[in-house]
């Protein structure tokens, strides 16, 4: 029986659907790593969250430790050293839109370019996979979100009302073509 489970082909064993390969990346003269979100980052995930939004966070441990393993989804960080100051994520299982799920970037590193260039290897890794829209919801109130958007081309589709269940904000839809 054990040699029927030691041939078998486990989940774990099958190749990477969003391979990434990790590359030194230098923004404002600092030297970072961009690499391919693993499961040990979630605490770090967890800790970019609550110095944004304190507690709760908009998404638990669970769910961002799921969203990590989630092999129709891509999550990169960014990290300076072993810790990671940065990540986004993209699920790309809705036929010719990939979509962000999350982009948090630590208080101390943003407005150094590390949302632009996060933005940009997900412009890039959507196109490369055939996509041929991005989207994403934001916070009505987050402007300074919202102005980075729009400078990427995204434009508003919809209003989702009330959408984040912490504050009841609404959120809106946003959209760009590849």
């Amino acid at each position: 029986m054990w040699k029927k489970f030691k041939q078998a082909v486990w989940p774990q064993d099958e190749p990477e659907k969003y391979p990434f390969v990790t590359k030194p990346v230098v923004i404002n003269e600092q030297n970072f790593m961009l690499r391919k979100a693993r499961p040990d980052d979630a605490d770090d995930f967890m800790k970019i969250q609550e110095e944004i939004y304190g507690t709760p966070t908009p998404w638990t441990s669970d769910v961002v430790e799921s969203e990590i393993h989630n092999r129709n989804a891509l999550y990169l960080v960014v990290a300076k050293n072993a810790t990671v100051i940065a990540f986004i994520g993209l699920s790309m299982n809705l036929g010719k839109e990939s979509h962000i799920t999350n982009l948090a970037i630590s208080p101390s590193y943003q407005k150094l370019g590390v949302g632009h260039l996060l933005l940009n290897q997900i412009f890039d890794y959507s196109r490369l996979h055939s996509y041929n829209r991005l989207s994403l919801e934001v916070d009505i109130t987050n402007q300074e979100a919202i102005d980075l958007y729009e400078a990427f081309g995204f434009e508003t589709r919809l209003i989702h009302k009330k959408y984040y269940y912490r504050n009841h904000h609404d959120a809106l839809e946003m959209v760009v073509k590849l």
